[in-house]
């Protein structure tokens, strides 16, 4: 019986990747890339930089793109299903941008296949906020300081930006122009940065929404900080 490996691939720069999924990569036969719609996905883009594939078995996992929670169950039960079929044979990796622990759709998978009686083990991975703050130049917090990690879909994102601390807004996808001109309604346009395609060859940083003259891609997230902190530097 094989085992269920969630691999963190990091933010986009494959050389972000930790030694830990490398090796894992390498000794593991067969490789699941969770895709949606079909499309190529960016976690193997990734790991072909990092890794020999010559000799993998490389499986697509479709998620559907969809908030239909009777579709999504009975989507991940069927993804859980094909891999616990494999799992019978031989270790699986699975792929995961980031870090698997935060907003991986594999939390929903791997407690699936752990609850069919097959191990599971998590592979730490760097962070799109954290890589995104080094690229930058600047931390997130620092001593007694909060830090908040946000969805844009959560139940009230103006009140969220009101915070204290440090405010990461992710999973903006296509609505980034939406969440900039919230962001500059409440005056926070120069406490904020934005980095788009973290460590992509299209990687773009901004440090103020005053600077910005592009539409964003849809791998973007917002950095918000305290006005006073902006304004005391």
């Amino acid at each position: 019986m094989g085992k269920l490996y969630g691999v963190s691939v990091g933010a986009g720069d494959p050389q972000l990747m930790t030694l830990k999924a490398v090796d894992i990569l390498e000794k593991c036969r067969i490789i699941a890339v969770p895709r949606t719609m079909g499309e190529n996905t960016m976690a193997l883009s990734i790991i072909e930089k990092a890794v020999d594939l010559s000799s993998k078995r490389v499986i697509y996992m479709d998620f559907l793109m969809t908030n239909g929670s009777e579709s999504l169950e009975s989507n991940y039960a069927e993804l859980a299903e094909r891999l616990c079929a494999m799992l019978e044979n031989e270790d699986v990796a699975f792929l995961t941008l980031g870090d698997i622990s935060i907003y991986s759709t594999f939390g929903y998978i791997g407690n699936r296949v752990k609850n069919e009686g097959f191990d599971v083990e998590l592979c730490a991975g760097v962070t799109s906020f954290c890589a995104a703050a080094a690229a930058i130049g600047e931390s997130l917090c620092l001593g007694s300081d909060e830090l908040h990690i946000i969805p844009f879909n959560c139940d009230d994102i103006e009140k969220a930006l009101e915070l204290c601390g440090t405010k990461v807004i992710m999973k903006t996808g296509r609505k980034a122009a939406e969440l900039m001109d919230l962001i500059k309604s409440k005056g926070l346009s120069g406490c904020t940065r934005v980095v788009s395609d973290c460590g992509l060859d299209t990687e773009r940083i901004y440090t103020s929404l005053d600077d910005i003259d592009a539409e964003f891609g849809y791998f973007t997230l917002f950095i918000v900080t305290d006005r006073e902190k902006v304004d005391e530097a």
